[in-house]
């Protein structure tokens, strides 16, 4: 987060995107392992397309948060 005032929405979901996907990796990565040619690179693409349409659940309300926060 930022030091100097609020995020705009697009940066606080954006970054949103980002922590959840690093909570999705751990969680997809039985099923990447075995069917992936790519490996991390697949995950990470995965993970991030997963959180990237996620409107209303956990992206969103970590985007609110960091919105909201000072």
């Amino acid at each position: 987060m930022r030091a100097y005032g609020r995020m705009d929405s697009i940066t606080a979901h954006r970054e949103a995107e980002f922590i959840e996907a690093m909570l999705l990796a751990p969680a997809l990565r039985p099923m990447i392992d075995g069917a992936g040619i790519l490996g991390d690179y697949e995950l990470d693409l995965t993970a991030r397309d997963i959180a990237h349409h996620d409107r209303s659940g956990f992206a969103a309300s970590i985007a609110a948060a960091l919105e909201r926060s000072p």
